[in-house]
C-alpha cells in the first residue's frame, strides 16, 4: 500500500500497522484502502484503518511523543473498524466512542493492550537503535542482519525460535492449588477498562492513561529480549524476527535454557518465555526453523507447570512420562472447551504436527494421544 502513495505521504509501520504520515490539512487517500484499480490487488486482505488530524508542537521530542500517542488511537479505532465494518466513520476519536455500547470489559482490555509496539529510546535524551538494529528494540540486532549470521561456521549449531507465553492474559499455574505465574499485557488494563466502558471517562484520557501503562510494559518487554540475546551473544546471536519473540542462531541448547531462565528471572510475575531449538543439518535453516517452532508449541503446552521443558524443548528430545502426561492433559482440555476456546490454536498445531508428537511422547501416552488428534485442524501456521 505504501508504495502506491505519491512523495507527500511517508509510510512507515507502528507495530503491525501501516501508519500514513502527511503535513498539513489534508483528506485520506482513500483509493488506497477501498482497493481502486491504479493499487495493488489488496482481495483477500482484511484490514481496517482510520484517520486522525494532529497539531504538532515546536519541540522534535515532544513531535515523536505526539505522534506515537496518535498512532496508539488510530491503530485502536483501525482494529474497531476492521472488525465492526457497520462503523462508518473514520474519525479515529469517533469511532472509539463505540467502545462502551460495542465491547466487553475483556474485549475493550484487549483492544488497549494489543496493538502498541513502541519504538523505544528515540530521543536525544536517550541511546536510539544502531542501523543493524531493530527500531524498536535498541540493542537486538534486526531481521536484516540474518544474512551476516548465516556466513561461515553460523551455519552450524542449532535454529531457535523464542516466544512469550501469553503476553496478553498471563499464564496460570498447573501446579498444585493453581494461582497466576505470570501477568499479561490486558490484565493490567483491565481496571481502566471498566472505567471506560462506564463512559464517565473522555476517550482521550482513557488513551493517555492506558499508553502510559503500555509504555512501561514495552519497557520490560525490551528488558526482557535484551536479556535473552545479550546471554547468549558471546556464542550465538538473536534477531528480532516476532513482535514478542526472537529468532536466530545458537551453538546449543543448554546455552539457550541459560537465556530463557536468566531473562524470566529478571521480569519474573511479569513475563516468561520459552524456546525451541534444532539442530541444523543439509536441510539448513527452513527445516530447522519448522522443528524449532514445533519444540517452541511444546513448550506452550507445558507453560504453568514445573517441566524443565515448559522453558526450552530440543527438537528429537523425547518428553517424560509426566510432562507427556501435562501436555495431553492440556489439549485434551482444550478440545473439550471447543474452538472458541481461548489457546484453542494450540490444539490445531498438535494436531497438524501429529507425526512429531508421537515421536516426542513416549510409547505409554501414544495412543491417547492418536484419538484426541482425530480430528483434523484447519488454519494453524508455523508460529
Amino acid at each position: 500500500m505504501g508504495c502506491a502513495l505519491e512523495s507527500v505521504w511517508n509510510p512507515s509501520y507502528y507495530g503491525k500497522e501501516l501508519v500514513l504520515i502527511r503535513a498539513g490539512n489534508h483528506t485520506f487517500p482513500i483509493d488506497l484502502v477501498t482497493g481502486s484499480s491504479n493499487t495493488a490487488d489488496t482481495r483477500g486482505v482484511r484490514h481496517g484503518w482510520a484517520t486522525e488530524h494532529l497539531a504538532l508542537a515546536t519541540s522534535r521530542d515532544e513531535q515523536r511523543e505526539q505522534l506515537l500517542r496518535m498512532c496508539y488511537l488510530v491503530s485502536m479505532a483501525a482494529r474497531m473498524r476492521r472488525d465492526r465494518p457497520d462503523l462508518l466513520s473514520c474519525q479515529a476519536e469517533e469511532v472509539l466512542w463505540s467502545v462502551p455500547e460495542a465491547l466487553s470489559m475483556t474485549q475493550a482490555a484487549s483492544l488497549l493492550a494489543g496493538v502498541l509496539v513502541r519504538p523505544l529510546g528515540g530521543r536525544a535524551t536517550a541511546s536510539g537503535a544502531a542501523s543493524d538494529e531493530d527500531p524498536r528494540f535498541p540493542g537486538i540486532a534486526s531481521a536484516d542482519a540474518w544474512a551476516i549470521a548465516m556466513e561461515g561456521s553460523h551455519r552450524r549449531g542449532m535454529y531457535t525460535v523464542t516466544d512469550i507465553h501469553d503476553i496478553e492474559w498471563g499464564t496460570l499455574s498447573r501446579e498444585g492449588r493453581g494461582g497466576q505465574v505470570t501477568e499479561g499485557n490486558a490484565q493490567q488494563l483491565l481496571p481502566l477498562a471498566s472505567v471506560w466502558l462506564r463512559g464517565s471517562t473522555p476517550v482521550a484520557d482513557v488513551v493517555e492513561r492506558a499508553y502510559r501503562i503500555r509504555v512501561r510494559r514495552e519497557s520490560v518487554l525490551l528488558g526482557h529480549l535484551r536479556t535473552l540475546s545479550d546471554t547468549v551473544s558471546p556464542t550465538g546471536r538473536l534477531f528480532a524476527t516476532l513482535g514478542d519473540g526472537l529468532s536466530g542462531i545458537v551453538s546449543g541448547a543448554a546455552g539457550m535454557r541459560s537465556a530463557v531462565e536468566a531473562a524470566n528471572s529478571w521480569t519474573a510475575g511479569q513475563m516468561h518465555s520459552g524456546a525451541g531449538v534444532a539442530a541444523l543439518d543439509e536441510g539448513g535453516v527452513v527445516g530447522a526453523r519448522r522443528r524449532s517452532h514445533f519444540s517452541l508449541h511444546v513448550t506452550k503446552t507445558l507453560k504453568g507447570t514445573a517441566h524443565r521443558q515448559r522453558l526450552v524443548h530440543e527438537f528429537g528430545e523425547v518428553l517424560s512420562s509426566g510432562a507427556a502426561d501435562s501436555a495431553v492433559s492440556f489439549l485434551t482440555a482444550l478440545g473439550e472447551a471447543g474452538p472458541g476456546a481461548p489457546g484453542y490454536h494450540h490444539l490445531a498445531h498438535a494436531r497438524r504436527w501429529h507425526t512429531w508428537w508421537c515421536w516426542h511422547l513416549p510409547p505409554r501416552q501414544r495412543a491417547s494421544f492418536s484419538r484426541l488428534l482425530e480430528s483434523p485442524a484447519a488454519g494453524a501456521t508455523d508460529t
